[in-house]
C-alpha cells in the first residue's frame, strides 16, 4: 500500500513538472496511463458492484480503413474512396448487388538500414472495407479506377 501512495505522489510531481508525452508514444501513453487507473479503480471498489469500463472507439484503435464517399446518381451508384501510396495492381475491388469490398495493401520498397526517424507515422500494411450500397445493383456491371490515390 505504502509503494502505491509513492507511485501517485510520483505521477503528481511529475504532472507539477509540466512533464507530458509527445511524439508517436503519446497516445500509447495515455492508454496506458487510463489502463492503471481502471486497475486502480478495480482494486480500490467495492467487489460487489459490476465494474464500469468505457467502450473504446474506432479512433482508439488507430485503424486503417479508407475513408470513402458514396454518391448516388440516380442510375448509377459511385463509390471513391482514398487510397493514398497504393499502386494499382495492389488493389482488390468486389461488387455484390448490395455492396463494395476493397482490399489494398502498401509495401515498403526499401528497408533503410539505419533508423534516424525523429518521428514516423508513415506505415506500411493492409486495407480491407466493405461498404454498404443505399440500392441494390448488379454487381456484374461494376467498373472500377485507381488515378492519384483515389479509388
Amino acid at each position: 500500500m505504502a509503494k502505491k501512495a509513492k507511485n501517485k505522489e510520483k505521477g503528481k510531481a511529475i504532472a507539477k513538472a509540466g512533464k507530458t508525452a509527445a511524439g508517436p508514444l503519446a497516445n500509447f501513453e495515455k492508454q496506458l496511463a487510463d489502463l492503471e487507473r481502471r486497475f486502480d479503480a478495480l482494486l480500490e471498489g467495492n467487489w460487489l458492484q459490476p465494474a464500469q469500463w468505457e467502450m473504446p472507439t474506432l479512433a482508439d484503435f488507430d485503424m486503417q480503413m479508407p475513408r470513402v464517399d458514396v454518391l448516388d446518381k440516380g442510375k448509377k451508384i459511385v463509390v471513391r474512396a482514398e487510397l493514398p501510396g497504393v499502386k494499382k495492381e495492389d488493389v482488390e475491388v468486389t461488387a455484390t448487388d448490395r455492396s463494395v469490398t476493397i482490399k489494398a495493401s502498401t509495401k515498403e520498397e526499401k528497408k533503410e538500414e539505419r533508423e534516424n526517424y525523429v518521428q514516423r507515422e508513415i506505415v506500411t500494411g493492409s486495407y480491407v472495407r466493405t461498404i454498404p450500397l443505399p440500392a441494390e445493383v448488379d454487381g456484374t456491371k461494376a467498373k472500377a479506377k485507381v488515378k492519384d490515390g483515389i479509388l
